[in-house]
């Protein structure tokens, strides 16, 4: 009985003294991180640090192509594909319409009118909404809600294209009498493109 008893022990000591040799030089000596002299010191860059993102400027004659976001709402919008195209764009201080009779922009106020051809590239319904307004105005500086004016052949008006169809439409916004760009988003917020106004 003794002689088994010293040589569980035995064991267990060659197991002890063979696994400090695997874990290390079996000294007691604690291995110390290679210093590069930059510790403590936060990078300028960070390669996760987002970007902001600059939307694409749609000028008179110029096609874009955009994708819209999906947007869950009663009855749920798909995302979108579609060539975009800005047909024309002009500023007045009265904008006549059949429906809608005159309107007239207030004293510091210009009235944007822009019209716009859609050609759907995507597989669903292209939602037109967010072409009907703008979400800000942005001029020397200062951002702004631009105030719809309605028009006869806004796209409020008229059906979303289905695949491979095309459609035109026009709609107005009254904003500060300067300089400046429309900016337009999707129904999630996401910018689309935006469109300089110059008088």
């Amino acid at each position: 009985m003794k002689y088994r008893t010293a040589g569980i022990g035995a064991v267990v000591a060659v197991l002890l003294v063979g696994g400090a040799a695997a874990c290390g030089d079996g000294d007691d000596k604690q291995v110390s991180p290679e210093l590069t002299g930059r510790e403590g010191v936060s990078s300028t860059q960070s390669p996760q640090t987002p970007t902001a993102y600059a939307p694409p400027r749609l000028a008179v004659g110029q096609t874009i192509h955009i994708s819209t976001s999906p947007a869950e709402m009663a009855n749920p919008v798909p995302a979108g594909i579609a060539d975009v195209t800005l047909v024309d764009l002009d500023v007045t201080k009265s904008l006549s319409t059949e429906f809608y009779g005159v309107t007239k922009a207030d004293p510091g106020e210009q009235i944007v009118v822009w019209t716009i051809k859609v050609k759907n590239t995507g597989p669903d319904e292209f939602d037109l909404y967010p072409l009907t307004d703008a979400q800000r105005w942005t001029s020397s500086g200062h951002v702004t809600q631009p105030h719809d004016v309605s028009t006869d052949d806004s796209f409020v008006n008229q059906p979303e294209p289905r695949p491979g169809q095309t459609v035109t439409g026009s709609d107005a916004a009254s904003v500060p009498d300067q300089d400046g760009t429309l900016e337009f988003d999707d129904r999630q917020g996401v910018p689309m493109f935006e469109i300089a106004v110059t008088r």
